[in-house]
């Protein structure tokens, strides 16, 4: 353990998602999915910050479809970030030669990295996403070099490789998936810190009772607008359209509404898109208006009287996970109908209004919303607003992460 009056600088090498901003955006527009800048947001709010503290090399794992739906070769060049470079590793774009080059551009980087880097700094090695070839490298160059080897968690792999996605995989994927997921369950046990982003996952992930810390994720407010705007009769969901997050009661609960006056917005992409259009052919209160950019959904957001999430608390992913639509939601200050879901902490109650998974009941709680005062419903969401604003910024939440590393480096 430190002493609190020792100024303690770490040297990290970060493996993540950050990197060029329109790169990014270009690949989500393409695939229409909105989890990418999301991600995006998080990693580069954590960067900028730590960015301020500590010493920084970032490495950008940039993911995309393999060849023939993308280029074949993937040779960019660095990027400018603060006062700092962001390094990508060059790739050529086939299945297995992609995670070979992946694995051995990881071990030279952080080989040149432990180098050249003062000895008398702590170094950690950071990694954001459990990506298997880059994973294999950090656990061994770590073991090799005694270097700390910390590990974020978003979500887990029952969700990310759940059996329907799974399904929908090309044959040689679906064959290699289960030596697949057995190598990465295996190297998630060999890092030595974990950030997690509920308190479930570390009972699931963390068998050898490691240091670990709990946060949501960073609110990163870069380029949104606050300014208010009009108010429309409208209840609105944005982000992934697939039904196993609840898509087809939001529809039910809509009609059980009733209320010919109410609109239903759907922002977003997934499986239930058709089925979405389909049903605004049939009543015309219910708008798919598609993907749209961050700062386009959150003028959605400001401008819908309910904003909603309504995931089944019985499907097991829910612990695993922190919805980070909750930020954007709270922070737009428009009132949030949630189930309670055991992955959100039991804070986030007083800000948002927390239903059990029943038709009717959700049905009466938001009758109950579109005939109360106005005042207060406006109150209730600025409370929103200021609580994510001010407790999980990214300086607040870089600061905790900060101070975990360092405690833990000894």
């Amino acid at each position: 353990m430190f002493k609190k009056w020792e100024v303690i600088i770490i040297d990290i090498i970060y493996f993540g998602n950050v990197g060029d901003e329109e790169l990014i955006r270009k690949d989500e527009k393409m695939n229409k999915q909105t989890y990418k800048m999301a991600q995006y947001n998080y990693e580069k709010a954590f960067c900028d910050e730590m960015c301020k503290i500590n010493n920084i090399k970032i490495i950008s794992l940039f993911q995309q479809e393999y060849f023939p739906k993308r280029k074949l070769f993937f040779f960019r060049k660095k990027h400018k970030y603060m006062n700092k470079e962001i390094e990508y590793i060059k790739y050529i774009n086939i299945p297995f030669l992609k995670e070979f080059i992946y694995f051995i551009g990881t071990c030279i980087k952080i080989f040149y990295w432990n180098m050249n880097t003062s000895k008398a700094n702590e170094k950690c090695i950071f990694l954001n996403l459990n990506y298997a070839p880059v994973s294999l490298a950090i656990v061994l160059m770590g073991k090799l070099f005694r270097i700390k080897k910390v590990i974020t968690f978003t979500d887990l792999l029952s969700y990310t490789y759940a059996d329907e996605k799974v399904k929908k995989m090309p044959i040689y994927k679906r064959c290699l998936i289960k030596p697949y997921i057995y190598l990465i369950k295996k190297l998630q046990e060999n890092y030595d810190m974990y950030i997690f982003f509920s308190e479930p996952m570390n009972e699931c992930i963390n068998k050898f009772n490691k240091p670990y810390l709990v946060m949501e994720g960073i609110y990163n407010p870069e380029g949104i607008n606050f300014k208010k705007v009009k108010k429309s009769n409208a209840i609105a969901y944005a982000g992934k359209l697939n039904r196993e997050i609840g898509i087809q009661k939001i529809l039910d609960v809509f009609k059980k509404i009733n209320d010919k006056n109410l609109e239903l917005w759907f922002l977003g992409n997934g499986d239930m898109k058709d089925e979405i259009k389909k049903a605004s052919i049939i009543n015309k209160n219910i708008k798919y208006f598609g993907y749209k950019n961050r700062q386009e959904v959150f003028e959605y957001l400001k401008m819908a009287k309910i904003l909603i999430n309504l995931r089944n608390p019985k499907d097991e992913y829910t612990k695993y996970s922190f919805p980070s639509k909750n930020f954007e939601y709270m922070v737009s200050a428009s009132p949030v109908v949630t189930t309670r879901l055991e992955g959100i902490p039991k804070e986030y109650e007083k800000y948002m209004y927390v239903v059990e998974y029943d038709d009717d009941k959700i049905v009466k709680k938001i009758k109950e919303l579109l005939n109360s005062d106005n005042i207060e419903i406006y109150n209730f969401g600025q409370r929103a607003r200021e609580f994510i604003l001010k407790n999980k910024n990214p300086y607040v939440q870089v600061k905790k992460i900060d101070q975990f590393l360092k405690n833990n480096m000894k």
